[in-house]
């Protein structure tokens, strides 16, 4: 796959027997392949993650189809109060997730309890949550994310053994606008301040895995996506800055670190070649470890602010200052 080609069709991830396509493997700055994922019956994940962030609450959404069940998750935190509600829902064989083969189309997770659905319109996704009870209370989201023609995406595929692999795309600074109802009071997106990401992610993964990954977006078309863990032996890596909408690959790893004092203690952000240097400040963590039998993913999401310099195409300094984001860690069994 071409860093900077957009070729009229999509390249394929898979052969018909359900093994990598070597053709498929780099990265892109826009989406390029078509992520079927034929035979590889019970092995096969796909995930979508969206996080919207604001300066007063972020939500966080996952859409999973992992084959043997779907798992659908809503969480809300209020940045001010330090509230926060969570509502999960497990159904077997992949049931109520209809997850597509590219980020740029429609998804959803549908339970009696919890609607999820984002409507890609093109330029713009709807996203629509409906839960009966999370913390006690009844929660509505309608949210518009726009998608601008010029905001450039993470695009990697990668393998990740002998018959494993992975296909992700990462967009972030998407400018979102609407509100959010918990129970009695309603939530607004403050303009120019509020932006939504996606984790689109299929493959084969190894049966035992672990990552960490770090993202965050600010005015200006700034925002950062860093990972750990899950790339580290392909080759190739997810780290990316964007400046306007830009994106800027790092071919460099970025350590990601945590005081060992406490689970709410900064975080250190950093690169050998300088071009990162940024502490994460947590908020709030929330944690999730669904299980079914001899499997579960174990994970941890903190959520707060970002503070530091970056290195900008230039070389110049660009500071980042009070930039929202999240910051996960996670451990699975799948």
């Amino acid at each position: 796959m071409n860093s900077f080609a957009r070729p009229l069709a999509p390249q394929r991830l898979c052969d018909p027997r359900g093994r990598l396509d070597p053709a498929a493997v780099g990265w892109s700055n826009r989406p390029q392949v078509s992520c079927a994922l034929p035979c590889n019956l019970g092995r096969r994940k796909r995930w979508n993650h969206w996080c919207i962030t604001t300066p007063d609450w972020m939500l966080a959404l996952t859409f999973a189809d992992l084959d043997y069940l779907g798992y659908g998750a809503a969480y809300f935190l209020d940045l001010h109060s330090g509230k926060s509600a969570s509502h999960t829902r497990i159904r077997p064989f992949g049931r109520g997730c209809s997850l597509p083969e590219t980020p740029l189309e429609s998804h959803a997770f549908q339970h009696a309890q919890l609607s999820m659905r984002a409507e890609d319109r093109g330029s713009a996704v709807r996203l629509s949550v409906m839960a009966t009870d999370i913390g006690g209370q009844p929660l509505q989201v309608g949210l518009d994310i726009l998608r601008p023609p010029h905001l450039e995406s993470v695009n990697l595929v990668c393998p990740m053994g002998r018959r494993t692999f992975h296909a992700t795309t990462r967009q972030l600074g998407l400018p979102v606008s609407g509100n959010l109802q918990l129970g009695g009071r309603q939530y607004l997106c403050t303009p120019g301040q509020s932006f939504a990401s996606l984790d689109f992610a299929r493959g084969v993964w190894p049966l035992n895995s672990h990552w960490t990954r770090a993202a965050f977006a600010a005015p200006g078309g700034i925002a950062g996506n860093f990972g750990a863990g899950w790339t580290d032996h392909s080759g190739l890596s997810e780290n990316a800055l964007w400046f306007g909408g830009e994106l800027r690959h790092l071919e460099q790893p970025v350590q990601i670190e945590q005081s060992p004092q406490g689970p709410l203690e900064p975080w250190h952000l950093h690169g050998a070649d300088g071009q990162v240097d940024l502490c994460f400040t947590p908020r709030q963590l929330h944690e999730a470890c669904p299980r079914l039998g001899p499997f579960y993913a174990d994970t941890r999401q903190w959520f707060g602010r970002f503070d530091g310099v970056l290195r900008g195409p230039q070389g110049e300094k660009v500071p980042v200052s009070s930039a929202y984001g999240w910051l996960g860690a996670t451990r699975a069994r799948w």
